[in-house]
């Protein structure tokens, strides 16, 4: 085939597809699930490293908001869908080799362990309210003698969960922008680190708030890591996708991608949780702020540049 034809058929199909479909609510939505994936994530690990006893007041709010913000998100996605009526649908085969239909039953699935999870944690009020009934008291016991196991189907659950919000966008390969691998890691990463950053909101235990900066440190450099390989593998692409990746580096999302995600969301972060834990600056909840921020908008950056087909024109 002549390469000019070909370039041509392929910058037709792009400008066919590239109309945007996607509104605010699914941004939100992979926010929100890559917010209860690092919450998941974050408390999963510290109750098997630090133990049950070592779980903080924050982190038992994380797991308590979790069910609450999923929700949230699955609504904002609900509203999405052109055929609400037949949602149903998603429950009633499983798929493995589709995002949509596996990251259903995965979507699925993290509730329960999440409510196993909130059961089997200290909490003083709730505690003593569940032991008034005889079967949430048993299966409170029972949840807590099972933490640990409970605690590795949350680390599962939620790298499932925050991959799955990026290889959602990544199956969609008519779209340049989101036809990488990378992006399933970035959106773990990203997820795990807003989780960690809103739990770092809520603590008031010190040591507890310098072991979170630590590990966001630690989460922030590998997303930056990711963005610059998803960049990069882009950027050694066809036409089409160099170009989708000029959108968000020189192009009209460049500002929100360059200076309101990379620098104000990640490196600004970065920056001051590294000078606080060398004692040079005071421990600030705007930090972490920051970084929930940065995550937000990244979503909303790759979803609206990823539909955006002002770069097959002409």
């Amino acid at each position: 085939m002549n390469p000019h034809i070909e370039i041509e058929s392929t910058r037709a199909v792009a400008r066919a597809m590239a109309e945007r479909v996607w509104g605010w609510e699914v941004p939100i939505y992979l926010f929100l699930g890559g917010l209860v994936a690092g919450l998941m994530l974050a408390v999963s690990a510290s109750i098997l490293v630090l133990g049950r006893e070592r779980v903080t007041k924050a982190m038992r709010l994380g797991l308590v908001g979790a069910p609450v913000l999923l929700s949230l998100g699955m609504g904002a996605l609900f509203l999405d869908l052109t055929y609400k009526l037949h949602v149903f649908r998603f429950y009633t085969t499983l798929v493995p080799t589709a995002p949509m239909s596996l990251g259903s039953w995965v979507l699925l699935l993290v509730y329960p362990v999440q409510i196993g999870l909130i059961l089997a944690l200290p909490h003083e009020l709730v505690g003593k309210q569940l032991d008034r009934f005889a079967f949430l008291s048993a299966s409170r016991a029972w949840c807590e003698r099972n933490v640990k196991a409970l605690a590795g189907l949350g680390l599962g659950l939620g790298a499932a969960l925050g991959i799955y919000t990026g290889v959602l966008l990544s199956a969609t390969v008519a779209r340049p922008l989101w036809s990488s691998g990378a992006l399933g890691f970035l959106f773990l990463a990203s997820g795990a680190s807003t989780g960690v950053a809103a739990l770092m909101i809520a603590e008031r235990d010190e040591a507890m708030n310098a072991l979170f900066a630590k590990a966001d440190l630690a989460l922030i450099a590998i997303e930056v890591s990711v963005i610059g390989l998803w960049l990069v593998g882009l950027m050694t692409q066809g036409p089409l996708y160099r170009q989708a990746a000029t959108l968000v580096l020189t192009g009209a999302y460049a500002p929100a991608f360059v200076g309101m995600v990379v620098f104000g969301g990640l490196l600004v972060p970065a920056a001051l949780e590294t000078l606080s834990l060398r004692g040079r600056a005071l421990h600030s909840r705007w930090t972490p702020a920051l970084v929930l921020a940065g995550g937000l908008l990244l979503r909303f950056v790759i979803v609206y540049a990823g539909q955006d087909g002002s770069f097959v024109t002409g």
